[in-house]
C-alpha cells in the first residue's frame, strides 16, 4: 500500500501555508521579466571581492574555529560588538541579553515557539510582513490586524482590538511591528505613536516584538528612537539582521531581549539548529571590526536612494493620476493604491505579467480590513537602476489603457 502522507502530518502543519509572494518567484526569474516583486537586496551591490578576501583571511588565520560548531547563543565577540552597537543607539544591552539567529526570521520563529499557544491572538500591523504572520500561524497564533495610517499603527484601533479580544476571553500577549520603513508599506511609525503604543502595551501587559531589518537604510531625515530605547519595563524584544546591510546569504541576525526570554530562546534553538553558522558569525565579526559594515552601509544608502528616486519619479511621470503611491524615506518598498474603478490588484498583476513586469498584490499582506485588494507592493531594491523606469513605463501604459477601457474596469 502506498504511504498516505496526508494522514501522517502533524495537526500543527495545517496552519502552514506557502507565501503568496514566493509563488510568483518562478515567473519573475525569467530573464525577460522586470521584477518589482521580491524584497531582495540588489545583487550588484554585494561586496563579493571584500567578502572573498575576508573569508580567505579567516580560514587561513583561524580556520578551525570558523569551521567548527559555535555555542547556541553565538559568538561572544559578535554579541559584544552588537551590544556596543545597541548601546550607541541608546538601547543599552549586554552580550548576555543577545542570541545570534539565522537571520531575523529565525528570531520570529523562536518567539512563536516560546510565547504562542494554539489560538492565541497576535497583534500585527495591517498590512503586515508575510514572514512574520506566517511564522505566528505555524505555531497556532491568529494574527489580528491593527489599522495603520501614514504615522504608523493607530493607537485607538489597537486599544479597541485589544478590548474586543479580552471581551472574548483572548488576551493578546504580543504586538509584532516593523516600525522603520515597514514591509510592505514603507511607513515609519512616528515618535508620538511609539510612545502611545508603549503606553498601551504597558497597560495591557503586551510584549512588543520590534523587527528592524531596514532601519539603517534611511535616505533622508532621521528615524525616531527605537521601541527598545524607550523600554523601561523589559517589554521589548529587538530583532536585527545583516541581510540588508551586508548580504542575506550568511544568514546572521540577532535577538536582544530580557534575560529570561533569551534563556528560553537558547534552549529552544538548541532543538532546532543547534547554532548559527560559525563561518557567518566570524565573517560578520571581522567586517564589523574593520569598519567595513559601516562604510558599506553608507554606500548602500546612496545607491538605494537613487533606485527609490527613480521609481517614484517614474510613477509620477507614467502612472495615471488616480493611482496613489507614497515616497518612503528608507527601506525597499513603495506602497501603491488603485482606485475602485480598476480591477483588483491580483488581476492587475496577471495583466502585468503578460507584459513581463511583476509586482506583489496586496492581499497576501492583509489580515483584516479590505484584504488589500486595491493595494500592491513595489520593491525598488533588486532590479537594476536602468530597468526601473522601463518597467514602470510599461505598467503606466497598461494602467492608462485599463483606465480608458470599460471592459477591463472593475464591475
Amino acid at each position: 500500500m502506498k504511504t498516505k502522507w496526508d494522514q501522517l502530518f502533524a495537526e500543527r502543519t495545517r496552519n502552514i501555508f506557502g507565501s503568496q509572494i514566493r509563488q510568483y518567484f518562478a515567473l519573475t526569474e525569467k530573464p525577460e521579466v522586470i521584477s518589482f516583486a521580491g524584497g531582495f537586496p540588489g545583487n550588484e551591490f554585494f561586496p563579493t571581492a571584500d567578502i572573498a578576501a575576508a573569508l580567505s583571511g579567516l580560514v587561513q588565520e583561524d580556520g578551525q574555529q570558523a569551521l567548527q560548531y559555535s555555542s547556541t547563543e553565538g559568538s561572544l565577540e559578535l554579541r559584544s560588538l552588537l551590544a556596543e552597537k545597541m548601546c550607541r543607539e541608546n538601547a543599552p544591552c549586554s552580550p548576555e541579553n543577545i542570541i545570534i539567529t539565522g537571520g531575523s526570521q529565525q528570531g520570529i520563529d523562536l518567539l512563536g515557539r516560546i510565547l504562542i499557544n494554539p489560538d492565541d491572538p497576535v497583534l500585527v500591523e495591517e498590512p503586515s510582513y508575510i514572514g512574520g504572520t506566517s511564522a505566528f500561524r505555524s505555531h497556532g497564533g491568529i494574527p489580528a490586524g491593527i489599522a495603520m495610517d501614514h504615522n504608523g499603527p493607530v493607537p485607538a484601533a489597537m486599544e479597541k482590538t485589544i478590548k474586543l479580544l479580552i471581551a472574548e476571553g483572548k488576551h493578546p500577549k504580543l504586538f509584532y511591528t516593523v516600525a522603520n520603513f515597514q514591509n510592505p508599506t514603507g511607513i515609519t511609525t512616528s515618535y508620538e505613536r511609539r510612545l502611545r503604543i508603549m503606553e498601551i502595551a504597558s497597560r495591557y501587559n503586551i510584549i512588543i516584538i520590534e523587527d528592524n531589518p531596514y532601519g539603517e537604510l534611511c535616505y533622508e531625515g532621521e528615524i525616531p528612537p527605537s521601541y527598545k530605547s524607550l523600554d523601561l519595563e523589559d517589554r521589548v524584544v529587538y530583532l536585527g539582521s545583516f541581510s540588508k546591510v551586508l548580504v542575506p546569504g550568511i544568514r546572521i541576525g540577532w535577538m536582544a531581549g530580557p534575560g529570561p526570554l533569551v534563556e528560553k530562546a537558547i534552549l529552544t534553538k538548541q532543538s532546532t539548529d543547534l547554532c548559527s553558522s560559525s563561518l557567518g558569525q566570524q565573517l560578520a565579526c571581522r567586517l564589523i571590526r574593520e569598519g567595513f559594515v559601516e562604510i558599506h552601509t553608507r554606500k548602500l544608502i546612496d545607491l538605494y536612494r537613487r533606485k527609490r528616486d527613480a521609481m517614484v519619479k517614474a510613477m509620477d511621470r507614467y502612472f495615471p493620476p488616480d493611482i496613489e503611491f507614497n515616497r518612503p524615506r528608507g527601506g525597499f518598498f513603495v506602497w501603491v493604491k488603485f482606485p475602485p474603478s480598476y480591477p483588483i490588484s491580483r488581476e492587475l498583476l496577471t495583466l502585468a505579467l503578460q507584459h513581463n513586469v511583476a509586482f506583489v498584490h496586496g492581499e497576501g499582506f492583509s489580515n483584516s480590513g479590505d484584504g488589500g485588494t486595491r493595494r500592491a507592493r513595489f520593491s525598488f531594491s533588486q532590479p537594476p537602476l536602468e530597468h526601473i523606469e522601463k518597467g514602470i513605463k510599461t505598467l503606466g501604459k497598461l494602467f492608462w489603457e485599463i483606465g480608458t477601457d470599460q471592459t477591463l474596469k472593475a464591475t
